[in-house]
């Protein structure tokens, strides 16, 4: 049961970290809630590293389904 959790937990880790990826302006839109307050919309460096942060998600969590998934039991 354990591993069917983690491997669950390890593709929602791969599927949020491409939506960071593709679509940081919206990744950071969830994280903060920018858009319903006065605070001004998030510079390109901002945005540069959210995209590089869903890639590194994505890169650790597809190594961890890997390793759940080939683990000698």
């Amino acid at each position: 049961m354990e591993v069917i959790l983690s491997i669950l937990v390890a593709l929602f880790g791969i599927g949020f970290g491409i939506f960071m990826a593709l679509q940081p302006e919206d990744a950071i839109a969830l994280r903060s809630r920018r858009r319903y307050t006065q605070v001004p919309e998030p510079t390109e460096e901002y945005i540069r590293l959210t995209r590089l942060e869903g890639i590194v998600v994505s890169v650790l969590c597809a190594v961890l389904l890997v390793v759940l998934l080939f683990a000698p039991k």
